[in-house]
């Protein structure tokens, strides 16, 4: 058995490094995609992101210098300012969590509770900024926060020392569009390696009558999609690394490598061609097979998460991506390569190996090779 499994990844593999087309899309065309991607977002926005916690409220109402000072924050048009509700009891945890979600930089301003009254009873009022001060960015934002500070300060109390902006260290992992994207991109090859991969192999030999041919050997439906899978889980290592070195190269992303990536991987390689096998046994004509499997990862690459956040999309959408298996895989290298967020990497990897068994054993049912 392992001999026939070997036979078949070994065949597979030759046909395509034999192949200019598929060592295109397989590693050169994502290449682009980075180097297109990269060069449009990689420096982000030309504003800063800060979250903001007003805690200064008269009922549920700002306090009129308090409200004052966010506006001229805001005024400046230098920051993208992130409210956080004032009864949010640990705003750095809200604030770590919901920039992750979004791509946004952990950086958060509090006005503390009696600004108001301390400012108006001649007293000096601090206001805290926190963030990772080893942030080239951060320390720009801070330099802007602290001007804005003592001009208001001047403007509605004439003493400008009446305000004073306190830093609070925090140690953050500011995560770019470059660095949210690489594991998107992962995940795609995957995906589409995977999918067409399968369709086109298996459109290809039941038209050519070898699938037919392949019932009158030894070898099983089984050892047939575990070869495919084992040549898949070659393409997805070989797609891993080039990716992950040309984005270290170019544009300074980090990654780290555990179980977890490994995990996934291994997860996609079952996953995709398990998919690919399901739907090739509804594609009858080699001639379809890529409009089959357009129409399967097409809507899984623009709604999974693999360009921009879940989160900007339409609420209806983001129903529709909770059911596609490429979510669960780039949410899992995102945890695992970028975000080093070990629970929520194993959940999604679970998830993903729970989808790929349940796809291969359906595609081994469906699979009729003497009718094929």
């Amino acid at each position: 058995m392992r001999s026939r499994i070997y036979t078949i990844i070994s065949g597979h593999f030759k046909s395509w490094y034999r192949s200019k087309s598929n060592i295109f899309w397989t590693i050169a065309f994502p290449l682009l995609l980075i180097v297109l991607f990269g060069a449009i977002f990689g420096n982000g926005s030309t504003k800063f992101d800060l979250y903001l916690q007003n805690q200064d409220l008269t009922g549920n109402v700002p306090t009129p210098l308090s409200q004052g000072y966010v506006n001229v924050l805001n005024q400046t048009g230098a920051f993208n300012l992130h409210i956080v509700a004032a009864e949010q009891p640990d705003p750095l945890t809200y604030v770590k969590k919901d920039a992750q979600l979004h791509n946004q930089g952990q950086r958060l301003l509090v006005i503390p509770l009696g600004f108001n009254a301390t400012i108006m009873s001649g007293k000096n009022a601090t206001v805290q900024l926190y963030m990772d001060q080893s942030d080239q960015a951060s320390a720009s934002l801070a330099g802007i926060v602290h001007s804005v500070t003592v001009s208001y300060a001047a403007a509605i109390a004439n003493v400008p020392d009446h305000l004073v902006v306190q830093q609070v260290g925090i140690v953050t992992r500011n995560i770019r569009y470059i660095d949210f994207f690489i594991p998107g991109v992962i995940g795609m090859t995957l995906l589409t390696t995977g999918v067409f991969g399968a369709v086109n192999t298996n459109g290809r030999y039941r038209e050519l009558k070898i699938i037919k041919k392949l019932a009158t050997t030894p070898l099983s439906k089984i050892e047939w999609i575990l070869g495919m899978v084992g040549y898949q889980m070659i393409l997805a290592t070989i797609s891993l690394i080039v990716i992950l070195f040309f984005g270290y190269a170019i544009f300074g992303v980090t990654a780290t490598i555990d179980i977890y990536t490994v995990g996934l991987v291994v997860a996609a390689a079952l996953l995709f061609p398990g998919i690919g096998m399901v739907l090739a046994n509804f594609v009858k004509e080699a001639e379809s097979a890529d409009a089959a499997a357009n129409a399967i990862t097409f809507p899984m690459m623009f709604l999974a998460g693999t360009f921009w956040p879940r989160d900007t999309l339409p609420y209806i959408m983001k129903i529709i991506a909770n059911f596609m298996p490429l979510t669960y895989v780039n949410d899992g290298l995102r945890d695992a390569l970028i975000y080093a967020e070990p629970a929520q990497a194993l959940t999604n990897t679970i998830i993903a190996l729970g989808l790929a068994a349940f796809f291969i054993v359906l595609g081994s049912v469906l699979m009729n090779w003497k009718e094929e």
